[in-house]
């Protein structure tokens, strides 16, 4: 075999294993579980009244990409309107978060509240999709559970080299942004990012990059493996919320970025939600994660 198959081959085998990792964190949350007092639950797959799911072409691919939008029937024409943009966790969808109580808190709140798939559902968003070292056993994390179903595909397809998807699931988000930005009367001044697990990290990836953009970002449950931060991350001068809740495996890795971003000296929040899940938290944090929007306002 050559070197160029087996460096392949090797690449698939690690977005396998990638996909199995977050398949594993990240289970679809069913419809009826239980919320936190005074949180409606909504669809992720049937958009509620007053949110549309667009589409546009996506250049690279050609491929027709999905994006979700709800504007706040309070934003009276000519109004600079505050923006948020909110990306998925995985097998999610660009209703993950554009429903239920975050669409009544765009709505009071006179908030636009856009979606983006970020290519396809599996994509990160500009991270590479890998999964965290290996103990010293040399043991993998195991597979999802065979009988468990896989939600469908959605978004492009077109595209299959892993390096490829993670740059246009970044790329995605961006032409949403501007989409949006180019359509709305949009208050440069209030942009906001929210990410639910893989789209966690994702967002903390997109705010580092951009930070130029952002007057506030929630991590929701992050997907943070191997995530270095330094005194010259860009993330240090961004307000960031990190929220989870204490059913989650995730939670001592959220509590643990969000003191390093205070020792740092970064504006960071964190909340814990007692008997609160890994998909419990999406629309159980909103009223914090809402808050805490409200304020910051970018110099």
């Amino acid at each position: 075999m050559s070197l160029k198959s087996e460096t392949k081959k090797l690449v698939c085998l690690g977005m396998g294993l990638a996909l199995s990792l977050l398949a594993s964190i990240a289970p679809a949350q069913p419809e009826g579980t239980p919320m936190p007092p005074g949180i409606r639950w909504g669809s992720e797959v049937k958009p509620e009244k007053g949110v549309e799911i667009r589409s546009y072409k996506f250049e690279p691919t050609g491929e027709m990409l999905p994006y979700a939008v709800y504007v706040s029937s309070k934003i009276k024409p000519g109004d600079k309107a505050p923006l948020i943009i909110a990306l998925r966790g995985f097998t999610g969808t660009t209703l993950t978060i554009v429903r239920g109580t975050a669409v009544d808190l765009a709505e009071a709140g006179g908030y636009i509240l856009v979606g983006a798939i970020g290519y396809n559902n599996r994509a990160g968003f500009g991270v590479t999709a890998l999964p965290p070292r290996p103990p010293a056993t040399g043991a993998i994390p195991p597979a999802p559970a065979a009988d468990r179903p896989q939600p469908p595909m959605v978004g492009g397809t077109a595209e299959t080299d892993p390096a490829r998807i993670t740059a246009y699931s970044e790329q995605d988000v961006m032409n949403v942004l501007a989409m949006v930005r180019k359509e709305f009367s949009i208050d440069d001044k209030r942009i906001y990012l929210v990410g639910h697990s893989q789209g966690g990290g994702g967002a903390r990836h997109i705010a580092e990059k951009y930070p130029q953009i952002w007057a506030g970002v929630a991590l929701l449950a992050p997907a943070l493996f191997n995530v270095e931060l330094t005194e010259k991350s860009n993330l240090l001068h961004i307000p960031v919320l990190l929220a989870v809740g204490d059913k989650d495996s995730l939670a001592e890795g959220t509590k643990n970025f969000s003191d390093k971003l205070a020792a740092l000296k970064g504006k960071a929040e964190f909340k814990l939600y007692p008997g609160v899940d890994h998909g419990t938290v999406i629309l159980g944090s909103m009223p914090d994660v809402f808050k805490f929007f409200g304020q910051h306002v970018k110099n």
